[in-house]
This record gives structure tokens, C-alpha cells and sequence, in this order.
């Protein structure tokens, strides 16, 4: 029996198809065929989740969309939805860009993690991550649980490379129960519909890690019977013919390590057999909610589902009872003198009862209870509060009973609900961290084939772009890690941010360049950029003289006063290290110097320069030079005005002549004693 069980085993061990002498897909085809039918019943509660979720009809096969319009009596009021699509909106509005953080990095280095940064932003943009994967991938998380995002790269006839980030229907993917149980296996499964002939094309020729021949492959396409899975929802009117093609992952132990396994089939039919060294798949995962164990998450619709079907259930009653009572009617005594005749033209009914008068009397009956209607009614709050989602976000207006409070005290209610998605939140977080790091990985292995991933990014300037090629901007990522925003932890109303963000700048935790970029107004790139180059240039001084060993003086137009604090923290860095140098360290403390002595230079007056003269009163405008005697006419003894020369006349008596010439002020001759 022992010998049997370890014969079961190896059959399933399908990235060892090759020792023992099978094609892949003849281990894959029975495998994954005895895993879905174990998983039948997950499938089928994905299916009612999409439904009560209010999912297109086209979904599940009808062939009109429009067709649940005709059923009027199925149709309700779907505050599940309302509820998640308001969830998913207070998660998924933040863009977050990870940022490259290295760890001792020189100047240089940590210009090139900034370039990265850069790199990563052009990636995710150009691949529109948060326009299409990102929301429809944190969708499925709501509904199914689970959302997959899936990495893979276009390249155009010239050979540019572009990478994609393409969100992945959870009813796509298995794994197995008992090796997911941890979170954590080895193997993935998943697959994809596509058009028979346009897949008979692509897998018709030879390519890297193709299978067998191009003629079995072709063939083994061809024959295979197309429009046969569940999911597939083929209505009567389809004519394409779509085959059901499916992709397998088996991971190595360790990061390019042997034993990991890329296979592609289609049933009895194997079209990609290959190695496969990396230590995850490539594919980002969001779950919501906790998980005890397993690889899947919870579904937000299962948990509402009780309160919407009761709520469902409350309306069909309402509804009926509504259509039977909530009409008039007319109570007549028997001995009324009424024709009836005359009341044909009226709505409603006649009740006729024995009575001692003949009057008339008219009857409005209540269809339900007072309490009904209230039930009925707390409903929608009920399913807002399981999910955390307050009623001004899901109706964009506040409660009667909070219309007087404090902008302080409105935001710490917002910020009640962004606590009880703080896990949620951090699921958004790991997966923008997850989804660039999945990006370099992949343009790593691309690089290797000799293809350079070049994107267009954000550019040194905030205001501009450039071409950034990742050859060119590469980390080491044993020294560099991915740092994105805590958006669980900021305010989520632009009021609140200023509000945050003023503190800290008062309180002289962040400068005013980090106060105006994490405000991220119109129109502050240019100023950011501006007010950081003080800044910018006396680190790449200082790390140059570090990584060089070469003086660079400061020069007057460096910014003199921040020179001293910024030098004296990074000597003070720079001391901690273990490839320390004092000789440099001297250097940077000669840096000091030099601009404080720069400093006093610039602010003294230089003892050859004339003396600036204010035109206006003649007078010198540094107070620091006396002004010089005025000139008196002899003649007349009036002040001579400044620039007026007079004609020169006899010398004073006493004075020796000098070939006829008077001596200019200043070189005469002391007087005769």
C-alpha cells in the first residue's frame, strides 16, 4: 500500500513529468480536473457572490444583458452594492508610488534610487495600474475576497518592450487546499479563454521553451473541443471558438534555485514546458479581511449577504402587502339609503355591514406594522457598520444630529471609518510595494535577453519627463528598500491634510519643502524643485568629496548658512560608518570653515572701492566712509554743487607754481611753518 501512495504522489509531481518519461499536460489534465471538482463548491459561491453583488447578467450566460429588466418582481434596491462600491471608493482612491530607499548610499547612489523611484511611477503609469488592474483586482477582493494582478510585457515589431499589469478573474485561479493551508504554495494554477485560431498562430512557430514540434502543437490546438467551460457563460448566439488554455507555476526552494517548473497546456496538449527560477509567482495578491489559515480571503458580500436578503426579504413583504391593503374602501351600514351605482367610477371596495344607522364611513387600513418599516429602514445602516463605512461617504451628506460639529470632530468621525480598514488599507500598501518589485524582477529577466526596458518617467524636474532605461537606474536590492505612504494613517479629507501637515511644520518636524510636496497642490513641482536646490547641491559636495577624496570649496553663490548644520549632521553620519575616514572628515570640517570665512568675506567692505554715492543728495550711501568736505566758491562763499568744476584761477599766496597749473585736491604741499 506504501508503494501505491508514493505512486499517486509522483503522478501528481507534474514538474517531474519529464523523469517520469510523461508530457506535462498528461499529469495536468487529471490533476487540475480532480482540484476543481474539490473546489466545486467555492466556484459556485463565487458565482452567487457576483450575483447578489448585482454582476451582469452576461456573466452567467443569458444572452441579454437586458433581460433581468423584464422581471421587474426580481428586481431590489441593492444596498450591498451601494455599500462596497463605496468601500472600494475610500480605499482605492489613493495613488501610491513606492519610493527607492537605500541603505549608507554616496551621492550618487542615491541619485540613481531616486532615478528608480522615477522609473517605477513611468512603469505603473504607463501600464495605467491604477485606471484598470488596480480598482477591478481591489473589486474582486471585495466580492470574491481575493484579487490577482498578473505581470507580463507587449513588444512591438522595433522591439521596445512595454510591461502590463492585467487583472485576474478569481474564478481563474487554484491552488490546492491542504498545500495552501499556510498561505503559502508551491503550485498555481490558472487559466484563460482564448480565440482557437489566433492561439494555433502564435504557438504554430518555434519559440524559446516551446514544447514538442510546431506541428503537434498546431494540431494538439486544432483538435481540441472549444466552448466548454462553465465560466466560458456561451450563450446560444456565440460563433467564436474560444479553447480553455491553462498555465502552471511550480516554485523552486529558493530564489533561482533548481526544481522550479512554467508549463502551458491546453487539454492533451502541451505548448510550453520550462524552467522557472524565480521563488514567487508572478502575480500580486490582495486579500480582505482575516484569515485564520488558507490561501483565500473573505468575501465582503458573504458578510452582508444575511442583512441584504433580510432586507430583500422585508420589501417583498412590504410590496405585497401594500398591493393588497393600501387601497380605499368604504365601510356601508345596511340601512344607508346609497345607490351603488354611483360609485363605479371610484378606486377600491364597498364593505357592507350590519350597523343600527345607515352612515357612511371610510376605511385606510395600514399595510404593516410601524416596526416593519423601521426594520426595514435600519437595514442599510446595518450593512454600512459591518464594513465600516459611515453614512456620509455612502450618501455625500451628514446626519441631522451632526450637522453643528466642529471641522475637528468631523474629521476624527471620518477618520473612525479609515481605522476599521487600517488592514485593508495595508493590503493596497504591500500590494503597490509588491506590484514594483515584480516590475524590476521582470526587467531583470528581460535585460538578460538583451532588451532594455525603457519608460517614459517623471523627470529630475517635476515638471518635465524623460526616458528612463532600467539598465540605467538599477538598485542593488540587497541594499535599497520600497517605502510608500501609510494612507491608513493620513487624514483623507484635503481640510484635515493642511490641518496635519501645518502642525508638523510649525512643530519643525518636516521643512517647508516636505510641507508643500506632501500637500501635492497644483502648480508646486517647479517650487519644490526650486527650494530644494540649496539643499541638493551641498550633498552632492559633500558626498563627492567622501567618494572622491577631492576638496570642492563652497563658492558664493552656494547657500552659506545652510552649509554649517547640514555638514555638521552628515560629518556627524558619515563618523558612524565603518569605512570612516578623519582625513575626510577633516576635509568636511575644512568645508565649515571655509564658509563662514566665505560668509564674513562677503559682508565686509572692501577698503579699495570708492564710495557709492546716492545721486540724489550727492551724500555716500556707506555710512562707514566719512563724507568729503564740500567745495566753497571764493568769490561768492556759497557750497559749489557736486560735479561742478570751476575755472582755475591764481594760486594762494604761498604756493609755489607748478608749470602754471594748479595741483589737483589732495597733493598739496602741507603749509610752510
Amino acid at each position: 500500500m506504501r508503494s501505491t501512495k508514493r505512486e499517486d504522489t509522483d503522478e501528481a509531481c507534474w514538474w517531474k513529468a519529464k523523469e517520469l518519461e510523461l508530457k506535462p499536460s498528461e499529469i495536468l489534465d487529471a490533476l487540475v480536473d480532480t482540484l476543481e471538482r474539490d473546489q466545486s463548491s467555492r466556484y459556485e459561491a463565487y458565482r452567487e457572490y457576483a450575483k447578489l453583488f448585482g454582476a451582469e447578467p452576461e456573466m452567467f450566460g443569458n444572452d441579454d444583458a437586458f433581460s433581468i429588466l423584464r422581471h421587474a418582481d426580481t428586481v431590489s434596491q441593492n444596498e450591498l452594492g451601494n455599500t462596497i462600491e463605496t468601500l472600494h471608493a475610500q480605499v482605492f482612491k489613493n495613488t501610491i508610488v513606492p519610493g527607492v530607499a537605500t541603505n549608507e548610499a554616496d551621492y550618487e547612489e542615491w541619485t540613481r534610487a531616486k532615478a528608480c523611484s522615477r522609473w517605477i511611477e513611468g512603469v505603473q503609469d504607463e501600464a495605467e495600474l491604477y485606471y484598470d488592474a488596480m480598482p477591478k483586482a481591489g473589486l474582486d477582493m471585495f466580492v470574491y475576497g481575493t484579487g490577482f494582478i498578473q505581470i507580463g510585457h507587449t513588444e512591438d515589431e522595433a522591439g521596445l518592450c512595454t510591461l502590463q499589469y492585467t487583472r485576474v478573474d478569481p474564478r481563474k485561479i487554484l491552488v490546492d487546499r491542504l498545500e495552501a493551508r499556510e498561505g503559502k504554495p508551491r503550485n498555481l494554477y490558472k487559466k484563460s479563454f482564448v480565440d482557437m485560431y489566433a492561439l494555433a498562430e502564435e504557438y504554430g512557430e518555434d519559440g524559446d521553451g516551446f514544447y514538442g514540434s510546431k506541428e503537434e502543437r498546431k494540431a494538439g490546438i486544432l483538435d481540441t473541443v472549444p466552448n466548454d467551460d462553465l465560466d466560458m457563460a456561451i450563450g446560444s448566439q456565440a460563433k467564436c471558438s474560444m479553447v480553455t488554455v491553462r498555465e502552471a507555476w511550480h516554485l523552486p526552494l529558493r530564489k533561482g534555485g533548481k526544481g522550479g517548473r512554467h508549463v502551458i497546456w491546453v487539454k492533451g496538449c502541451t505548448l510550453v514546458d520550462e524552467p522557472y527560477d524565480w521563488s514567487r509567482f508572478p502575480l500580486t495578491i490582495l486579500r480582505y479581511g482575516h484569515q485564520l489559515e488558507g490561501f483565500y480571503g473573505q468575501s465582503a458580500v458573504k458578510v452582508l449577504a444575511p442583512t441584504q436578503k433580510n432586507f430583500d426579504k422585508l420589501n417583498d413583504k412590504i410590496d405585497e402587502a401594500q398591493d393588497l391593503m393600501c387601497v380605499p374602501r368604504i365601510i356601508l351600514m345596511n340601512g344607508a339609503n346609497l345607490v351603488l351605482d354611483h360609485l363605479d367610477d371610484l378606486p377600491g371596495g364597498i364593505l357592507r355591514v350590519d350597523g343600527s344607522t345607515g352612515s357612511i364611513q371610510e376605511w385606510n387600513a395600514s399595510a404593516m406594522a410601524p416596526e416593519v418599516y423601521q426594520e426595514r429602514a435600519s437595514a442599510p445602516d446595518k450593512m454600512r457598520s459591518l464594513l465600516g463605512v459611515n453614512q456620509f461617504d455612502t450618501q455625500s451628506q451628514l446626519p441631522n444630529q451632526l450637522r453643528e460639529v466642529s471641522g475637528p470632530a468631523l474629521e476624527r468621525l471620518l477618520d473612525a471609518g479609515t481605522a476599521r480598514h487600517a488592514m485593508t488599507h495595508k493590503q493596497l500598501e504591500k500590494a503597490a510595494k509588491d506590484l514594483a518589485y515584480l516590475a524590476m524582477d521582470y526587467a531583470a529577466d528581460l535585460e538578460k535577453e538583451g532588451k532594455d526596458l525603457t519608460v517614459v518617467s517623471p523627470g529630475s524636474s517635476k515638471t518635465s519627463v524623460e526616458l528612463l532605461k532600467f539598465s540605467e537606474v538599477k538598485v542593488d536590492r540587497k541594499r535599497m528598500k520600497l517605502k510608500g505612504l501609510p494612507t491608513n494613517q493620513m487624514p483623507q479629507t484635503f481640510a484635515g491634510k493642511v490641518e496635519q501637515f501645518q502642525k508638523l511644520y510649525q512643530d519643525k518636524a518636516i521643512d517647508k519643502q516636505t510641507y508643500l510636496r506632501m500637500l501635492e497642490v497644483p502648480d508646486v513641482g517647479g517650487a519644490t524643485d526650486f527650494l530644494g536646490s540649496d539643499e541638493e547641491i551641498i550633498l552632492k559636495n559633500l558626498h563627492f568629496m567622501v567618494r572622491k577624496g577631492k576638496y570642492i570649496p563652497p563658492l558664493q553663490y552656494d547657500n552659506l548658512d545652510l552649509i554649517v548644520p547640514i555638514t555638521t549632521a552628515f560629518i556627524n553620519w558619515y563618523r558612524i560608518r565603518d569605512d570612516a575616514d578623519m582625513e575626510k572628515v577633516g576635509m568636511l570640517g575644512q568645508y565649515i570653515e571655509d564658509a563662514i570665512a566665505l560668509k564674513a568675506g562677503l559682508g565686509s567692505p572692501d577698503p579699495q572701492a570708492p564710495p557709492a554715492i546716492d545721486p540724489a543728495t550727492g551724500m555716500p550711501t556707506n555710512p562707514m566712509v566719512p563724507p568729503p568736505m564740500p567745495q566753497v566758491d571764493p568769490t561768492t562763499g556759497q557750497p559749489i554743487p557736486p560735479g561742478v568744476q570751476l575755472p582755475p584761477g591764481p594760486p594762494p599766496p604761498g604756493t609755489p607754481a607748478m608749470n602754471g597749473q594748479v595741483p589737483p585736491d589732495g597733493m598739496m604741499p602741507p603749509p610752510m611753518m
